[in-house]
């Protein structure tokens, strides 16, 4: 065990101070908070909006409108007031309709407002494209790369169980992955403190109980997609021994196992586990939607599970004797 922590806390000094490390850490960091800023004002925004003009939907408000009609509108001022008052049931509803969509993403987004809460917005990005895309590229230049510039040989030298070296690698892309996410948290945390939470207050909308649940259930799934990834892009770097094949596989395959065509396959299984809302794409995370299923997400992974096993003993079994 001695020996492996050596062996990890050389990769974790090797890596974490490069600068691709750094620069994918503040681009996803300045990607969420500036998407965190955004989505907000839009959700204050057009909840203010729709909840303005409800009450601008009465008697005295047809009235009002009724004044402010242009002459040559084409229409008697009487039959539009008329109109107008006998239609406010129905125009009353279809506001009250939007409101419940507007209130329902307002109230979604309201935790990234809070100082918990904060820590699952952030696996909304880490745990979809673009927290794994990064780490498929990470993988691709650490692990990938060590083969084609011939580091790996050096390395091979000290630790000949290829096990351990590759263990030590995607250990530290899961350090690097805790890391953004505490960044990423304190980013949101301190543009809530400084700005949000004044301009778009949308914190009110949700309780400290939901946002401890809304945080436990990002955070706890969160960290088990990035644990996988992080085996899942290492092991792949080092079967390819080439970035660019790595980084092209890598992102292929995240965007199969993306596509909607089972609520069985891996995509709606993550969305369903992370709990993403479909209109909240693009807002909350970036990834493909769930679909509708009564089974639930921890029973339609075990098979990916068991799969993802069998590969790992079978990669295991046939290894190849050279390591270089």
């Amino acid at each position: 065990m001695g020996s492996w922590l050596r062996l990890f806390g050389a990769e974790l000094r090797r890596t974490l101070p490069r600068l691709l490390p750094v620069g994918l850490l503040v681009l996803l960091v300045a990607g969420a908070v500036f998407q965190a800023r955004a989505v907000q004002d839009v959700a204050h925004s057009n909840l203010d909006q729709v909840r303005t003009g409800m009450a601008h939907l009465t008697p005295e408000g047809c009235a009002e409108d009724t004044a402010g009609l242009p002459p040559d509108a084409g229409v008697s001022p009487e039959a539009f007031h008329r109109e107008c008052v006998e239609n406010l049931p129905r125009t009353i509803e279809m506001y009250r309709n939007i409101e419940v969509g507007f209130t329902a993403t307002a109230e979604h987004l309201a935790p990234a407002q809070h100082p918990l809460g904060t820590v699952g917005a952030s696996f909304g990005w880490l745990a979809t494209v673009p927290g794994l895309v990064a780490l498929i590229l990470l993988a691709a230049y650490f692990t990938a790369g060590e083969w084609s510039r011939g580091t790996v040989v050096p390395l091979l030298l000290h630790e000949q169980r290829l096990w351990r070296l590759l263990s030590a690698k995607a250990a530290v892309l899961l350090v690097w992955s805790l890391l953004t996410a505490a960044v990423m948290s304190l980013a949101l945390w301190a543009l809530a403190a400084l700005h949000t939470r004044r301009a778009h207050p949308l914190h009110h909308m949700v309780s400290d109980a939901e946002v401890r649940a809304y945080t436990l259930q990002r955070a706890g799934v969160g960290l088990l997609v990035l644990a996988i990834a992080c085996v899942a892009s290492v092991a792949l770097a080092a079967a390819l021994r080439s970035p660019l094949r790595s980084s092209l596989a890598g992102v292929l395959l995240l965007g199969l196992v993306t596509l909607p065509i089972t609520a069985w396959f891996p995509g709606a299984i993550l969305a369903d586990g992370l709990e993403l809302k479909p209109y909240l794409n693009a807002w909350d995370h970036v990834w493909t939607t769930s679909l509708d299923t009564s089974v639930p997400a921890s029973i339609r992974a075990l098979p990916w599970v068991i799969l993802l096993l069998g590969v790992v003993w079978h990669g295991w079994r046939v290894r190849p004797r050279s390591l270089v």
